[in-house]
């Protein structure tokens, strides 16, 4: 009753699958690209909103177009902030841009990394990137999310470690007061001096962004084995909380060993640990959740139950049956059978029948050739 209740939905989702994670994707780009510029203030709002909107429409059915239009649009705030960011911003698009447009989905989980931050949801960054792109490609997101989150909060004057940006979110003003006035060195020292303040500092963000490389190669290499396919939801279960647990010790783990790394801001809060409790228990629910619904969508679509199948099966399975094929049927037993009542007909399938017991090779008589048989070929020639 319930699979025929959800047959529908079922089988539009599946008729049109690509298109709707397409249309998320170009959702997600063009609800980014609307808040950066919200947040920029260069553009008026109005424009601002066909902006997002044309480019998550263009996003549907062309990706590159609406990556293209992404970055355009973005380039002009960038280029009023610092005119070296911009060249940087642009070469990075244009040599990426075919990797980018190929995993766009991940390209937009990756620029949402700081958002997602400042409401202690960041984690599942490297935990969805390893359940929807594998062990390789979600490890490379996971550290590529890492590090833009790292990047955006010190462009921002922000201390970098992620226990300390946690429930935060860069400011566009700081953004634009550190750099309006750098050159193109000071520019390259602005946003590499965070991460190299110290040796200790260096490996100290080295290991938070293999850790979450390290989440989402965990949970995509076993995220498309036959026992967590078997098992839903509780082998996703599994899966997202041995990611979160890795996630966990990577956060409250590395300041125990480093501690000449950690700065005062992490030592506070370092102390009040339910931003990354929380973050664990999302990350558990949310992943599986979704996990979980994709997994049971992409299973064959129920077929329709008919009434005439329901009521009379053995009727049914006689019509459906071609008149060739029931020309031969034995006309010996038909008496018999009409004795029967027809419901006994799906049963017979049903029952158990008794193994049969087949008989070795010594028990097997030996061939003898055939007596009459004078070993000759005979050819008939016309």
């Amino acid at each position: 009753m319930i699979a025929q209740a959800f047959r529908g939905p079922h089988n539009l989702y599946r008729r049109y699958q690509a298109s709707l994670e397409s249309t998320l994707t170009a959702a997600g780009l063009g609800a980014l690209i609307g808040l950066t510029l919200f947040n920029l203030a260069v553009y008026p709002n109005n424009w601002i909103w066909v902006i997002g909107v044309a480019i998550a429409v263009a996003g549907i059915r062309w990706p590159l177009i609406a990556y293209m239009m992404a970055v355009a649009v973005t380039v002009y705030p960038i280029y009023i902030i610092n005119l070296y960011l911009a060249v940087l911003f642009v070469a990075i698009s244009v040599l990426g841009h075919r990797l980018f447009v190929h995993y766009l989905g991940g390209v937009v989980l990756i620029l949402a990394t700081p958002l997602l931050a400042k409401y202690h949801l960041h984690w599942l960054a490297p935990i969805l990137a390893g359940l929807w792109w594998g062990g390789v490609s979600g490890a490379w997101i996971g550290a590529l999310a890492a590090i833009w989150g790292k990047i955006v909060g010190g462009m921002a004057g922000m201390n970098i470690d992620w226990l300390v940006m946690a429930g935060q979110t860069p400011e566009a003003a700081a953004i634009m007061i550190r750099f309006q006035e750098a050159n193109s060195l000071e520019t390259l020292l602005l946003l590499v001096e965070p991460f190299a303040a110290t040796s200790s500092v260096v490996l100290y963000n080295l290991l938070q962004i293999l850790g979450w490389a390290t989440t989402a190669g965990f949970v995509g290499s076993l995220a498309h084995r036959k026992w967590v396919k078997y098992h839903i939801p509780w082998s996703v279960l599994v899966l997202t909380a041995g990611g979160g647990l890795i996630m966990l010790g990577t956060h409250l783990g590395l300041p125990y060993w480093l501690q000449e790394a950690v700065t005062q801001e992490a030592a506070l809060a370092l102390q009040d640990r339910s931003g990354p409790l929380f973050s664990l228990i999302v990350v558990i629910v949310v992943g599986t959740t979704l996990y979980s619904l994709r997994e049971l969508l992409d299973l064959p679509v129920a077929p329709p139950k008919t009434a005439l199948a329901t009521r009379h099966p053995d009727k049914s399975r006689r019509l459906a049956m071609p008149r060739s094929m029931q020309l031969f049927r034995r006309g010996s037993k038909g008496s018999q059978r009409q004795s029967q009542p027809e419901t006994t007909g799906v049963d017979d399938m049903d029952r158990p029948r008794r193994p049969v017991r087949i008989p070795t090779q010594s028990e097997l008589p030996e061939w003898e050739p055939p007596k009459d048989d004078t070993g000759l070929i005979m050819l008939e020639i016309d």
